[in-house]
C-alpha cells in the first residue's frame, strides 16, 4: 500500500505495530532492582525470538497432529476473505494461526474453533504488546462468533458476530501523508452474517450492523487546509457485501464492498468506505509435510475513503499480503 509499517493500519495484530515497537525500546527504563535481569531477558525474547518459539512450539502439531484434509481452498472455512464477513465458524478444535509481515517478530492473531458453533480470535499482538506501554496492561480485545443456523436451499447460513476492543491509550491506526486515524477507548461492533454457497465454487456473503466507537480523530494532514474531525462518541451503521470464487484447490478469488467497521484492514473503524479484491493461495496443500500443507496467503490490493475529511487511501494492485496456518488438532 502506500501504507507504512501493522503498517499502522489496525490495533489487532493484524497490522499495527509502530506504536507497541516505540514503546518497547524504552521498556528497560521503567523495571529496576533485583527483577532486572529477568525482564532483561523476557525483553530478549519478546523482543526477537519469540516468532521461532512460536513456530517450535506448533511445529509438532503443523507434521504430525492435525487432521486436515487435502482438498485445499475449496472445502475449508473462510471467515475474512479480503476484509468481508462470512457466516461461517470454524470446526471443534479447528485452529489458524495468522501472521503479517509487518508485526515481525511479533505475533498477529490467531481464531480458535471453541465448538462447532462458536469461534474465537486471539488477538496476539495487543495483548502482548499492551505489557510495553502504560499500564502495562494487555489490549482487552475480544471477538466471538456464534453460528445461528446452517444454508438450507434459498435460506443463507447466519451468524452473530461481536467484537469489543478497548485502547488505554490513544493509538494512530493511520498516518499517510494525507490522512491521519486514531482512537482511544472502547469500541464495540455488533454483525449478523449471512453466506450463500451458490455453488461448489461461488459464495455470497453479507454483514449488517453497527459500531459504537470513543474517541476518533480524523485529519488530513495538510497544514494549508486542515480539516479535522473528532467524535467523542460515535454510533453508526456498517454493511458489507462480499463474493468468492474458489477457483483451484489451489486458488481463490475475494472482491469486498463495504461502509462501516471491517476487521483487517483499518480495522474497527466506522464511517469509512471500502474496496478490497485479491485471491488467496494454498501452494503446498498436498505436500506430506504439515507446515506446508496447512500454509495459506492472502494477497489484497484496497482502496478506503475517508469521507469526514475527504482522503482516501489505497494500495491499487493486490500485493498486500498476510500467511496464515489452518489446521485441526
Amino acid at each position: 500500500m502506500a501504507i507504512p509499517d501493522r503498517i499502522k493500519l489496525g490495533t489487532n495484530g493484524r497490522f499495527h505495530t509502530a506504536v507497541y515497537k516505540r514503546e518497547i525500546k524504552d521498556f528497560p527504563k521503567f523495571i529496576s532492582g533485583s527483577t532486572l535481569h529477568v525482564f532483561k531477558a523476557l525483553y530478549f525474547v519478546m523482543k526477537g525470538r519469540l516468532l521461532r518459539i512460536i513456530i517450535l512450539f506448533f511445529s509438532p502439531i503443523f507434521v504430525y497432529g492435525q487432521s486436515d484434509s487435502l482438498k485445499g481452498l475449496q472445502t475449508e472455512t473462510f471467515l475474512h476473505p479480503a476484509d468481508g464477513f462470512t457466516a461461517y465458524t470454524l470446526k471443534k478444535g479447528e485452529f489458524v494461526y495468522n501472521q503479517s509481515p509487518f508485526t515481525l517478530p511479533f505475533p498477529s492473531w490467531a481464531w480458535w474453533g471453541i465448538s462447532k458453533n462458536i469461534t474465537a480470535e486471539i488477538d496476539l499482538l495487543p495483548l502482548i504488546g499492551g505489557l510495553f506501554q502504560e499500564p502495562y496492561l494487555p489490549v482487552p480485545s475480544f471477538n466471538f462468533r456464534f453460528k445461528l443456523i446452517n444454508q438450507n436451499k434459498l435460506i443463507p447460513a447466519m451468524a452473530f458476530e461481536t467484537m469489543y476492543q478497548h485502547l488505554w491509550n490513544e493509538i494512530i491506526q493511520s498516518d499517510q501523508p494525507n490522512a491521519i486515524v486514531s482512537r482511544k477507548g472502547n469500541s464495540w461492533y455488533n454483525h449478523l452474517n449471512f453466506s450463500w454457497k451458490t455453488n461448489a465454487k461461488l459464495y455470497i456473503h453479507l454483514s449488517i450492523g453497527a459500531t459504537y466507537v470513543e474517541n476518533l480523530y480524523f485529519s488530513n494532514n495538510d497544514s494549508l487546509n486542515l480539516i479535522e474531525k473528532f467524535y467523542p462518541e460515535l454510533f453508526t451503521p456498517d454493511i458489507n457485501l462480499s463474493i468468492d470464487y474458489r477457483w483451484k484447490p489451489w486458488l481463490s478469488l475475494h472482491a469486498t464492498g463495504s461502509y462501516g467497521t471491517t476487521f483487517v484492514y483499518l480495522d474497527n473503524i466506522p464511517g469509512k468506505v471500502q474496496i478490497s479484491y485479491g485471491f488467496r493461495i494454498a501452494p503446498f496443500y498436498k505436500n506430506k509435510c504439515g507446515i506446508l500443507r496447512t500454509f495459506r496467503a492472502e494477497f489484497i490490493g484496497f482502496s478506503i475513503y475517508l469521507p469526514d475529511i475527504n482522503e482516501s487511501i489505497e494500495s491499487i494492485v493486490p500485493i498486500f499480503p498476510y500467511f496464515y496456518w489452518q489446521w485441526r488438532f
